[in-house]
């Protein structure tokens, strides 16, 4: 529990002569009682102190160890990029975003991943934003150019089973072609050629026919069983009130 953070780190960057508890959470983009929830736990680890002032305006100042630790965070950040930094950048080219979900897929001290955090935050290789309580670290461009571009790619997408689904373009070329080839007949029967009128006439009683033919062999199975029922429960209820049964 006393384990330094990244969250901590970014509270603690963030106090200067102004602060209170009563400020901190704008911020942070934090409510105030997780605010002060946040600055309590960081006062328990020793970083901070909380003073209680004329007006009821908490003070929040930075201790010498907090002081100590931003120094530490200030000088790792200068250091030269090494395979846990890369580690981080991949995890989070890999779609990781959360804090303890970084920490929990690295299998890492919560301390040694704030400052290397801290590093690749002052280095630009990562962004960072907080909202009620919470961290979510994001790719720069010079991060993901660093990646080399690795990005998690889309799960392909599996191949349609033959026959499954044809193409939209091929159905409506094919059901065109039908449509020609079932309008010579009609022509053939009336010995002229069919007027517009009676073209688009023919079509919809087609699309209908059509339709119908779908529906009764999707459907009819489920209909003529729900008609059976209802005539079943007819014919009993006529019985019941004939006094047959």
């Amino acid at each position: 529990m006393n384990e330094l953070t990244f969250l901590d780190l970014v509270i603690l960057k963030k106090i200067d002569d102004e602060s209170s508890v009563e400020k901190f959470g704008s911020i942070i983009n934090t409510s105030f009682f997780e605010t002060a929830n946040l600055l309590g736990t960081v006062k328990i680890k020793g970083y901070i102190n909380i003073e209680s002032s004329v007006g009821g305006i908490s003070k929040v100042t930075l201790t010498d160890a907090g002081k100590s630790l931003l120094a530490v965070a200030q000088k790792k950040a200068s250091d030269p990029s090494d395979p846990l930094d890369d580690a981080i950048l991949q995890a989070l080219a890999g779609g990781t975003k959360e804090l303890g979900t970084m920490q929990g897929s690295l299998n890492i001290r919560s301390a040694d991943l704030a400052y290397h955090l801290e590093k690749l935050v002052s280095q630009g290789f990562i962004d960072y934003t907080v909202k009620s309580a919470k961290v979510s670290f994001m790719l720069t461009e010079k991060g993901f150019n660093e990646t080399g571009g690795i990005k998690v790619q889309e799960k392909p997408k599996e191949p349609e089973k033959q026959g499954e689904k044809e193409d939209v373009s091929q159905i409506l070329s094919d059901a065109h072609d039908e449509q020609e080839q079932e309008e010579v007949p009609e022509e053939q029967r009336l010995g002229r050629e069919l007027t517009p009128e009676e073209k688009k006439r023919l079509l919809k009683e087609k699309r209908f026919a059509s339709k119908m033919e779908h529906y009764v062999k999707k459907y009819g199975v489920a209909v003529l069983v729900i008609l059976c029922i209802l005539a079943i429960i007819t014919f009993v209820s006529l019985l019941s009130a004939l006094n047959i049964i």
